[in-house]
């Protein structure tokens, strides 16, 4: 492993650069020792591009995979999208959803059966899941969380004015079929009436009742609508098989299953697909509809929940989405006064007030950022600041990997405080609450 040389850059930040990079890496954190991990090597790769806009942005989290060349926990900005600065896994993202259940109504008979009735209709590594029509297909292609609304009793509140971008990738201009037909092979059409419902990889997608431990920002926690002692669900999961093998067809990640190479194989096989006859456009196209297919996902994962809360508890329970956050996405947004694409990869958004504008509540408070569980203990939700420029606006999606930060499970919580700690000095967020696991959903 390289030696590299780090500068302060304040009490809480690093900078980094050598003579191979166009841009410096900034590195927002002084807890993490990024000396024991190779996501320096990578970065003075990427930075070698002319593409690369002003500096990248490495948040505490960030570790490397060996499938893509960037780094999760990483923000890089460029003229145009740059397929490589991205996981193939579109949209993969959290959502919290707030409940109205308080903790003298959770016995424990409730909490088992509720547990149960959630894991039963909730599935995780099969391969149907909620089979849906191919016009309901191109509804969600086209609109996101929007195309599940005629056919499925969506109840939760604010479902699509608390998700980022309402739940759908196309903000500009929606697709239409004939272009995203040609965007996308057949097959993944077909297949997208099967997988649609499903939590995904077990090993990276969770759901997790939760508790909400501490109220740090009282002013800010109210108007979110969080409360001491609130029952909620924190979700992550993302848009399943179809995300996955739409995006691999066009990024050229490297893939080291040996059944993923085949299903892929197969794929292109069927479909006839070759990047070399795509255009830019194509991928665009693509890369959104898939997405949306992520939103309309932990949407119905969502009515799901709902329904197994009112037959538990025999009442009508109010569930409020408190957000809906990807972490793996692109989007063109206005940075240093340029605009720019933004490549997230394994980073939250995180606009403070002034860019939240258009929502009534987040004008107010910033844009929630979902921080998910270390250790499978502790969770976070915090704000954005109208300060954090230098992050792009964005914010960690998780504390860490414990085998990647070579931190013993006593130490986890001492560690994920200073995190979360250290995020607040370089103001990145405002923390508003603690959340504590009940019970994961084992599956």
């Amino acid at each position: 492993m390289k030696k590299y040389t780090l500068e302060n850059v304040s009490p809480n930040k690093k900078s980094f650069q050598t003579e191979k990079m166009k841009v410096p890496a900034i590195l927002f954190s002084h807890e993490r020792d990024f000396s024991k991990s190779d996501v320096l090597e990578a970065l003075e790769k990427i930075a070698q591009q002319d593409e690369i806009f002003h500096h990248i942005a490495i948040l505490s989290e960030a570790h490397t995979r060996p499938e893509i060349k960037n780094p999760t926990g990483s923000v890089v900005t460029s003229e145009n999208i740059l397929p490589e600065m991205f996981d193939a896994a579109p949209n993969c993202g959290m959502r919290i959803i707030l409940t109205d259940i308080m903790e003298e109504e959770m016995t424990q008979e409730k909490l088992n059966n509720l547990l149960q009735n959630i894991q039963k209709n909730i599935l995780s590594k099969e391969l149907i899941g909620t089979k849906i029509s191919s016009s309901m297909v191109c509804k969600i292609f086209q609109e996101g969380a929007r195309g599940l609304f005629s056919d499925f009793p969506i109840k939760t509140k604010n479902e699509i004015e608390n998700t980022l971008f309402q739940g759908n990738f196309f903000q500009k201009k929606i697709a239409s079929i004939t272009e995203i037909s040609k965007a996308i092979p057949k097959i993944i059409f077909y297949l997208a009436k099967y997988r649609i419902g499903l939590l995904g990889e077990k090993k990276s997608h969770f759901i997790k009742l939760m508790r909400v431990s501490s109220i740090e920002n009282k002013e800010i926690a109210e108007k979110l609508g969080i409360r001491n002692n609130q029952y909620l669900f924190f979700m992550h999961t993302g848009s399943s098989i179809i995300g996955r093998y739409t995006a691999s067809l066009y990024t050229q990640r490297k893939i080291t299953k040996i059944s993923q190479k085949i299903i892929l194989s197969i794929i292109k096989i069927i479909s006839g697909f070759s990047l070399q006859k795509k255009s830019i456009q194509d991928m665009d196209i693509a890369l959104r509809a898939v997405s949306n297919y992520g939103f309309a996902n932990r949407t119905l994962l969502t009515c799901e929940i709902h329904k197994a809360l009112e037959k538990i508890f025999a009442r009508t329970v109010s569930t409020e989405l408190l957000y809906d956050a990807p972490h793996v996405y692109f989007e063109e947004e206005s940075h240093f006064g340029k605009k720019v694409i933004v490549h997230r990869n394994g980073a939250n958004r995180a606009f403070g007030p002034s860019k939240m504008t258009h929502h009534a509540v987040f004008s107010q408070t910033g844009e929630p950022v979902l921080i998910a569980p270390f250790a499978n203990k502790i969770a976070y939700v915090g704000v954005g600041t109208d300060q954090n420029e230098e992050t792009f606006f964005s914010a960690n999606h998780e504390i860490g990997k414990i085998k990647e930060l070579q931190i013993s499970e006593e130490k986890s919580l001492e560690y994920a405080e200073k995190i979360v700690s250290e995020m607040g000095r370089n103001q990145i967020i405002k923390l508003v609450a603690k959340l504590e696991t009940i019970k994961i959903l084992d599956y």
